[in-house]
């Protein structure tokens, strides 16, 4: 059977770029497992929509039912799984594997593992990995839908980094490199090793003073 017959329709704006190799609308798994059991029966898959002024490079897979914004970046051998949502000016890093049902804010930074069902706000950058707890694997693939991480509005997960299972991390919260959360960060708060929290005003790292003194101003401009 040749799946390019099941391609979702795409919509790609006229003043977007397409590199060399690329998919787009590329089917789910569940409409190639009906089409195998009945073919000729599958239904057309969600519509791919492409903004203006976006840049997919070379490799690049996009699974049906995908909304890219404007201006956006797909670096090189990335993938998005099905019916995810990048936000405008958003970049996705190269190798990023997007899984399905993630929705991505505005002016946003991805790189990395991106599990199922994930929210990553605006502004935000994950450059690490977010997972599912995975605790159920005997109950099958596809039968169980864990609850996915939620990366807040202006928040950084690291290089090495990683977010584990229903957790929210932020706003305005830093995940160093190659550190492990397992429970949820609050407000403006730097997370080191495993689960060791700082909040940023107490952080005395010269690194992120910039970062954090940024993010007072963020917070001072909010208030009425």
């Amino acid at each position: 059977m040749n799946s390019t017959s099941l391609y979702a329709p795409v919509s790609l704006d006229s003043s977007s770029i397409v590199g060399e190799h690329c998919v787009l609308g590329y089917p789910k798994e569940a409409r190639l497992r009906a089409e195998q059991q009945n073919p000729g029966s599958s239904l057309i898959g969600d519509q791919v929509t492409v903004g203006p002024k976006c840049l997919l490079a070379n490799h690049v897979v996009i699974y049906e039912g995908v909304q890219i914004g404007a201006d956006c970046v797909i670096e090189d051998r990335v993938r998005i799984g099905y019916n995810s949502v990048i936000g405008d000016r958003t970049r996705i890093v190269y190798g990023a594997y997007v899984c399905d049902r993630v929705a991505i804010g505005v002016d946003a930074t991805v790189a990395g593992f991106i599990c199922d069902g994930t929210t990553i706000g605006d502004r935000s950058t994950v450059m690490g990995e977010l997972v599912h707890e995975y605790t159920r694997p005997h109950e099958g693939w596809w039968d169980v839908d864990e609850e996915p991480p939620v990366i807040e509005a202006d928040s950084v997960v690291g290089y090495g980094a990683r977010v584990v299972g229903g957790v929210r991390i932020g706003p305005r919260s830093y995940v160093a490199a190659g550190a492990v959360v397992t429970k949820d960060v609050p407000p403006e708060c730097v997370v080191t090793g495993v689960n060791v929290q700082t909040p940023a005003e107490e952080w005395k790292g010269r690194r992120l003073q910039n970062l954090i003194g940024h993010w007072q101003s963020l917070s001072k401009a909010r208030l009425p």
